[in-house]
């Protein structure tokens, strides 16, 4: 029986966008709130002409729509499913590349062993846990996650005092390659609080909850 092409061919298109770490970062910054190509520049530290440009290459394969505010031309992403794939490929490559366990847990506890994001909605419904987002506000109105409570980082260390201490407290913030959600587990364990990080993304995380908590 022959194989034809054209499924091979449209997947090899759709897969040459993920082959540049400029593309990977700007659909990771997309995923969290749409962005001018300046802003994106400055978040990417890429040039304005190579940010452009790359995204361009995302216009053109679907991954992206844009649309004008005053002067501005703002870019979003087409569709949800594109960040949830992104997190696969990071798991994937994480696998593969043989990353260490410190490294690739979704979340580490006191014996560094990982805790499934089934088991922290468990928690969740039954009132032992609470998931905080510790990104920006602008962040969180675009792309918030059910049942997440917003604290933004710079606010974190104040709004630690009002925290209660009998529960267990799982902070994310935009994915495994921001460092913040590192810093905000710090600043609820000088609290006193008992905090985890997650390393999933706010999209990977609200695909859960909405999934589990229906």
């Amino acid at each position: 029986m022959r194989t034809t092409n054209y499924h091979f061919n449209i997947a090899s298109s759709v897969a040459s966008v993920f082959s540049s770490p400029t593309r990977l970062k700007i659909i990771y910054i997309l995923a969290q709130a749409p962005r001018s190509v300046e802003v994106i520049s400055k978040m990417t530290g890429e040039t304005i002409a190579n940010t452009s440009q790359h995204l361009q290459k995302l216009l053109r394969e679907g991954f992206v729509i844009s649309h004008k505010v005053k002067l501005s031309k703002i870019y979003r992403l087409k569709e949800e499913l594109i960040s949830l794939i992104l997190e696969e490929l990071f798991d994937l490559s994480e696998k593969i590349k043989e990353t260490t366990e410190n490294e690739s847990a979704p979340i580490l506890n006191i014996n560094s062993k990982p805790i499934s994001l089934l088991s922290i909605v468990e928690d969740i419904q039954n009132n032992k846990a609470i998931i905080l987002d510790i990104r920006d506000e602008y962040e969180t109105s675009q792309t918030p996650v059910s049942n997440a409570i917003s604290l933004p980082l710079e606010t974190l260390a104040e709004k630690a005092k009002t925290l209660k201490k009998n529960k267990t407290y799982y902070v994310f913030c935009r994915g495994r390659a921001c460092e913040h959600a590192s810093k905000g587990v710090n600043i609820l364990q000088a609290a006193g609080l008992k905090a985890f990080r997650l390393k999933e993304s706010p999209t990977s995380i609200r695909h859960i909850i909405n999934t589990y908590t229906l």
